[in-house]
């Protein structure tokens, strides 16, 4: 003897009560891509805040984002990224020229070549195999400099407190050409799109580049 089942019972989305059946209802509004993006990675499915009219109906509601949804949404639409270069920060050298059979060539000085390098391993692991933002960036640069060998104790600890300001060389801008250079073609396509710089420099007991970029909700040009 098959078992009887009453009302109330779990309905799916898009599911309509007929009596102690269920109909299937295709009219009921479906997740689109990007709702069903986010809800695959957090399980936050879009409410439905139904007035009087709606409940009677049964569909048609208007969906309406809950707070955890919204947040993971716009996090979504505005992609951000952080990571750390590692190691000391190295300026943008001028490029060299050198003699050959063929006339004068311009290389780049090895130092910026190998900082360019540790950018760019940095910056591709912290893309996961993502494509490069395609929308103009905001850049946010924080240079820590190792202090002077030759600084007495004294010295050091105000520095490393921020006591003194890191004016010595290198250049923040030139640190800054270098890392935007190493950027390219992985975080995003071309360093033109970086429409918005914070950048500071200080000292540190453990010299290295803190950045973040933030793709913007705006048109590139």
């Amino acid at each position: 003897m098959t078992k009887r089942t009453t009302w109330p019972m779990r309905v799916d989305e898009g599911t309509t009560k007929v009596g102690t059946a269920r109909v299937r209802d295709d009219s009921r509004p479906k997740m689109t891509s990007a709702q069903k993006a986010v809800f695959d990675a957090t399980g936050n499915r879009p409410q439905v805040d139904a007035g009087f009219d709606d409940i009677g109906d049964g569909i048609d509601a208007p969906p309406v984002l809950t707070p955890a949804y919204r947040k993971v949404a716009q996090q979504m639409a505005a992609r951000s990224v952080g990571f750390t270069v590692d190691c000391n920060p190295v300026a943008k050298g001028r490029p060299r020229a050198s003699s050959t059979p063929r006339g004068i060539r311009m290389h780049t000085p090895k130092a910026t070549k190998r900082y360019e390098a540790e950018v760019q391993a940095a910056a591709r692991a912290a893309m996961l195999r993502e494509l490069p933002f395609g929308r103009p960036v905001a850049l946010t640069v924080s240079i820590v400099l190792p202090v002077p060998a030759s600084w007495s104790k004294r010295r050091k600890r105000l520095a490393y407190m921020g006591e003194i300001a890191a004016t010595k060389k290198p250049d923040a801008d030139n640190v800054l050409k270098a890392i935007k250079d190493g950027m390219n073609g992985i975080v995003y396509w071309d360093d033109s799109q970086v429409v918005s710089i914070v950048l500071t420099k200080a000292y540190g007991e453990h010299p290295r580049a803190d950045l973040v970029v933030t793709e913007l909700d705006k048109e590139a040009a």
